[in-house]
Parts: C-alpha cells; sequence; structure tokens
C-alpha cells in the first residue's frame, strides 16, 4: 500500500493518483486540509495506526512506502487568520498526531523522509553543501548590520533582495501578495534601521541568459530551460509567471552540471529535489537554491516532461 500525504486540492497528487488507478494499484491518498480531516477518523493502539477517510480505512502495518506533497494541516488563507483557541488546539493536537504517525512509519522509503527533506529546505545550508561541491553561486550576504549590508551594496552596486520564509502578506489595500526577489536601490537600503531589523538576504544580481527549473526523481533528472528574459514581467524573478511570453523548453544539462546535481541530492539523502538554476550569457551556471518539495506540474503541461510517470513508477518500485 502506497501512503499519499496531501490535500484536496493539489492537482500534482490527482495526476499521479489517477496514473496509479489507471495502473490498478494499491494506495491511500491521505488529505490533510482542514475539511477533509474534520471528516476523518485517526486511532494509535497496540503499536497500530488505523485510519479512515473518504470511506477507505489503512492500518499502518498495509502501507510500504510514502509520498510527501503536504506533510501538515494545510491551510487556507482564511484558515489562517483564525485566531480562536478551539482551532488553534485542533490543528495543533491533529499536527502533533501526524508527527506520530510519521515516526511509526520511519523505516519505509518516502518520497523523502520528512527529517532529510526540512534539512534540505534549510537554505544556509543549501549553500554551504553548494559551495563545498562546486557549484558557482550569486554573492550573498545575509545580515542585519546596517553597516554591512551598505558596504555590499557599495562593492556589488546591482543588488536583489531575498526573502528566506516564503509566504502571502496584505498588501495596504488588504489583498494577498507574494514577495519575489526584487532589485534595490541605495535609497531603499538607507531606510534599514542601526537596530530591531530582522537579517535580510541580499545576493549580487547576476545577469541570465535564461534559467532553469531541474526536477530530480529518484535516477531521473528533468531539465526545463525558461526563457525569463524574453517578458518584462518575469526578467527579474520567473515566479512573477507571464507564460504567455516566456518560453519553456527541454534541454539536456552538462554533464558536469548533472554530476554535480547528483553529488547535491547525496549530501541531502533525498530521491527528489526541484532546482534553480540562473545560466549567463557567457554559458555559465549559478546554483539558487533547491525545494525538496517542490512544484513541477506546470512544467510537465508545458514541455510534456513525464515528471508524473517517474514518481509512480518510484512508488511502484518501492512498495
Amino acid at each position: 500500500m502506497i501512503l499519499i500525504l496531501s490535500d484536496k486540492f493539489d492537482r500534482h497528487a490527482d495526476i499521479v493518483t489517477n496514473k496509479l488507478l489507471s495502473r490498478k494499484e494499491d494506495f491511500f491518498r491521505f488529505d490533510l486540509d482542514v475539511e477533509s480531516l474534520k471528516k476523518s477518523s485517526i486511532n494509535f493502539e497496540g503499536g497500530i495506526w488505523t485510519i479512515k477517510q473518504k470511506d477507505k480505512t489503512i492500518t499502518s502495518n498495509q502501507i510500504k512506502c510514502v509520498w510527501v506533497r503536504r506533510p501538515f494541516v494545510e491551510l487556507t488563507l482564511q484558515e489562517r487568520e483564525k485566531t480562536d483557541a478551539d482551532f488553534k488546539i485542533w490543528k495543533g493536537e491533529w499536527n502533533k498526531t501526524l508527527i506520530g504517525l510519521y515516526n511509526s512509519l520511519r523505516n519505509l522509503p518516502w518520497l523523502n523522509p520528512l527529517r532529510k527533506s526540512f534539512k534540505a529546505e534549510n537554505k544556509y545550508l543549501q549553500m554551504e553543501i553548494a559551495h563545498n561541491i562546486g557549484f558557482k553561486m550569486p554573492r550573498t550576504l545575509i545580515s542585519n548590520n546596517r553597516q554591512k549590508i551598505l558596504e555590499f551594496y557599495s562593492k556589488e552596486k546591482d543588488v536583489v533582495l531575498k526573502l528566506m520564509n516564503q509566504d502571502f502578506y496584505k498588501d495596504e489595500k488588504g489583498d494577498l501578495k507574494g514577495i519575489y526577489v526584487n532589485k534595490l536601490n541605495k535609497t531603499s537600503l538607507l531606510k534599514f534601521k542601526e537596530f530591531g531589523e530582522n537579517p535580510i538576504v541580499l545576493q549580487k544580481y547576476v545577469p541570465k541568459m535564461y534559467e532553469v527549473r531541474y526536477t530530480v526523481v529518484g535516477k531521473d533528472h528533468f531539465v526545463c530551460k525558461i526563457d525569463s528574459q524574453k517578458s518584462e514581467i518575469s526578467k527579474t524573478d520567473w515566479r512573477r509567471y507571464d507564460i504567455p511570453n516566456t518560453p519553456y523548453s527541454v534541454i539536456t544539462p552538462p554533464e558536469r552540471i548533472k554530476c554535480l546535481v547528483c553529488d547535491f541530492m547525496k549530501k541531502f539523502e533525498i530521491e527528489f529535489g526541484a532546482l534553480d538554476f540562473i545560466i549567463t550569457p557567457e554559458n555559465e551556471w549559478y546554483f539558487l537554491e533547491i525545494n525538496s518539495m517542490g512544484q513541477w506540474l506546470w512544467i510537465e503541461d508545458l514541455v510534456n516532461l513525464k515528471i508524473s510517470d517517474s514518481i509512480v513508477l518510484w512508488l511502484i518500485e518501492n512498495k
């Protein structure tokens, strides 16, 4: 039995479960959104977990491998704003219970093991390991020291601001916005206070010929070129999607880069990762980051890379 951890809104899980169904493979999709969990039951007794959701019941000793899309209670933007004690207790107890379940399943094959996945999400550790194995990276400063920040800007001139914690925030109108990579000028940095500011991440801006989303599933590598420079909207950060004006295409990476990616994955002991690269006009590859639970379906849809097939085969081979 394959256990899939997701939520009812997740199209990635929809694609994979439909392919598992077509192969008549046995799986249990455990949706962790609030609405689904309110219609679910879980029981732990005698060392065995029993989970019931959508009229299907499994026990933990039936599970042979685990695919993680969403590991904990998944909240909508509106649910994140709920402050009443009952809901906080409900969410907290579900999450603690899920940790208990995962501990019981820790010796099974996971795509990816949670402990290793969260370790791989540490951007500071990513930079350390990427540097050690030989990836090129933009020169970076992480600091809340005003003098150091201004010195970095004065030396590098062309600088971008990144956030380590990606989230949505309300603007003055009450609309929810994501904050992406932005170029900075000295006027903005001069507003940085001497004390009380949070650390910020500054990087030297690397000129781009194009960008790459590099997805790994086990031994399979799926490499997609993103012509972000064709659109004014996506030039600085392709996550400001302008898909009609941003060509996507499949490419073969240089053998050296493929070897470094394999090295990088081995260092973190993970089997799935979505890596981002900048490729300069001189054809140099600069590593930016890896997401151990990253999105891939839009890449599959745009350029017909069979990432979902690779995930299905991994789950079948490891069950």
